[in-house]
């Protein structure tokens, strides 16, 4: 074999080995946290944006939620915001969304009136930055002055180029051109030039990205490097839920723990399912290889995360600076929760 050939051979075999090993780290690390549920059955609601495929949630309804005495009902939520607005208006029980959006969201509510709190992470983010492969674009700061295609003007996509912005000394606002596009329309208005970029997230990311193949490229995404380490989707629970009943909050950490654990074994099944939808995802499985595994983060370890995403909101102008992070952080997430005993 040729040394080239044997060199890029080596390099492909190391990167794949690195891959497997760190989603290993976050899968099978021990959890800190023993937890017990009292084995009472509870009904709930739970608010999840793209509920139809996330493959975590698609593990926990196959039996997790009913292992550990939870009937769960699905709300559908057309993004994060719509998810917390259904907590925040007694529709749901729970949400799941950005911590991008529930950051922001929960800041400005009085001590000890908070309408939900955060429970734990649940996976890494998805999101995309596809830049048009034959505009001279290679770096953030090549995006300034050009048009910049989002389907929320003030959603967590916007936000998450926004941080990227203002850390190259731009202004996330004014520096680049927002323009807001229908989620059915933004491969058009790429392929059409109205557009010189999308920011947007899976699995709208992914089938954008195959449907403009040739066109885009994926300049900057959530899913490399030391992005890999962050959680992003949060499950947060109203507060009037778990005052109400403590045992809640160590059974659903349980159920989507189990369901996170089977993901290795599970992985092919679900990109199966995602397959066969009436509106299929297009090589599903490749799509589910370069998404972070899901993994739960809950306690210091969600409050440490939460204080890091708050110091970069305060870089957009989305939180004051003078608010403390981690004493926000301490807010806004659920303590570690308290080993409960096993009724009887």
């Amino acid at each position: 074999m040729p040394l080239t050939t044997r060199r890029k051979f080596w390099i492909g075999g190391a990167a794949i080995a690195a891959a497997a090993a760190l989603e290993t780290q976050h899968l099978l690390h021990r959890p800190r946290h023993h937890l017990e549920t009292d084995g009472k059955t509870r009904s709930l609601r739970i608010a999840w944006p793209d509920s139809d495929t996330d493959p975590l949630l698609m593990l926990a309804q196959d039996g997790e939620f009913g292992q550990f005495g939870l009937d769960v009902t699905i709300i559908n939520a057309a993004n994060g915001d719509a998810a917390i607005d259904a907590v925040t208006q007694g529709r749901a029980d729970a949400a799941v969304a950005p911590l991008l959006a529930w950051i922001p969201r929960l800041r400005d509510a009085p001590s000890g009136q908070l309408p939900a709190r955060l429970l734990c992470g649940l996976r890494g983010g998805s999101y995309r930055l596809l830049v048009n492969r034959h505009l001279p674009i290679h770096r953030v700061s090549d995006l300034a002055g050009r048009n910049i295609g989002v389907y929320r003007l003030d959603g967590a996509d916007r936000r998450f180029l926004g941080i990227r912005l203002r850390r190259r000394s731009m202004n996330p606002d004014q520096g680049v051109n927002w323009v807001q596009i229908p989620p059915n329309e933004l491969d058009d208005a790429f392929l059409a030039g109205r557009v010189d970029a999308l920011v947007v997230h899976d699995p709208l990311g992914w089938r954008i990205m195959r449907e403009t193949k040739g066109q885009s490229w994926d300049m900057l995404d959530s899913m490399t490097g030391a992005e890999r380490e962050r959680v992003d989707q949060c499950l947060g629970i109203a507060s009037t839920r778990l005052e109400a009943d403590p045992g809640l909050a160590p059974a659903l950490i349980l159920a989507l723990r189990a369901a996170a654990h089977n993901w290795p074994q599970q992985k092919n099944e679900i990109a199966r399912q995602l397959a066969e939808m009436p509106d299929p995802i297009p090589d599903p499985r490749a799509m589910l290889d370069r998404e972070i595994a899901p993994h739960i983060v809950l306690g210091h370890d969600l409050m440490v995360q939460v204080a890091e995403y708050t110091d970069e909101l305060k870089l957009i102008g989305q939180i004051p600076n003078e608010r403390r992070s981690m004493a926000l952080a301490h807010e806004l997430c659920v303590p570690p929760p308290e080993p409960t005993p096993d009724a009887g």
